[in-house]
């Protein structure tokens, strides 16, 4: 009896991709308590800053993992489009810690710490606006199931990071690190409204999308 060919089986890259984005993540947050490590703070005050500053860019990578991982569950992973946004989202959370350090640094001269500041609100707003391109994907291809209110959520996911990305990078212009409130560059205080927004969305729809039809 002739053998049965054996076709050859579809190449699978998802968990490959969600092995090397988690690895990254995992990367990009050790990295900052690694910088920790290397500066011991030696006084109260030192050591409220560094949690505080390190809290800021935990929760920015945090938050950026929670929503990839509850997007990529359901999103097609083998177009092209999809690939280079992934890779660019990649390339700015790699990136972000370094910058981070950058910004804290407290022997940075002005003029150096306002173009550090502007590039790394460009890397945060890239990465927001990632996610928004997906969500936003998501909203609207319709080989991928989902119940109606479920893409009604990602339209409005995807509205809302675009938004988010905007103020990362207008805040970027250089009239935001001239102008100060109390002491504090208006740059730096608009990074804070994302991360409320974030917190607030997520907050209101438990984390996660539970109706995506499998």
């Amino acid at each position: 009896m002739p053998e049965t060919p054996i076709k050859d089986a579809p190449a699978k890259p998802r968990p490959r991709i969600e092995s090397l984005s988690d690895l990254i993540f995992g990367l990009a947050l050790s990295v900052g308590s690694l910088a920790l490590v290397a500066n011991l703070p030696t006084n109260s005050g030192a050591l409220l800053s560094d949690i505080l500053t390190f809290g800021f860019t935990f929760l920015i990578l945090i938050s950026v993992w929670f929503d990839y991982t509850r997007i990529m569950s359901v999103m097609p992973i083998h177009e092209q489009r999809t690939v280079t946004l992934n890779t660019l989202l990649l390339f700015t959370v790699s990136l972000e810690p370094f910058l981070f350090l950058l910004v804290k640094n407290p022997a940075n001269s002005n003029s150096y710490e306002q173009f550090v500041t502007a590039v790394y609100a460009v890397d945060l707003g890239t990465m927001i606006g990632v996610l928004a391109a997906f969500a936003g994907t998501l909203a609207i291809d319709t080989s991928v199931r989902l119940e109606p209110k479920v893409r009604e959520g990602f339209r409005r996911e995807s509205a809302g990071r675009f938004v988010s990305a905007g103020i990362f990078f207008l805040s970027a212009v250089p009239i935001f690190w001239e102008v100060t409130l109390g002491g504090i560059q208006l740059r730096l205080l608009m990074w804070f409204f994302p991360l409320a927004y974030a917190f607030f969305t997520r907050h209101r729809r438990g984390g996660t999308y539970e109706s995506v039809i499998p």
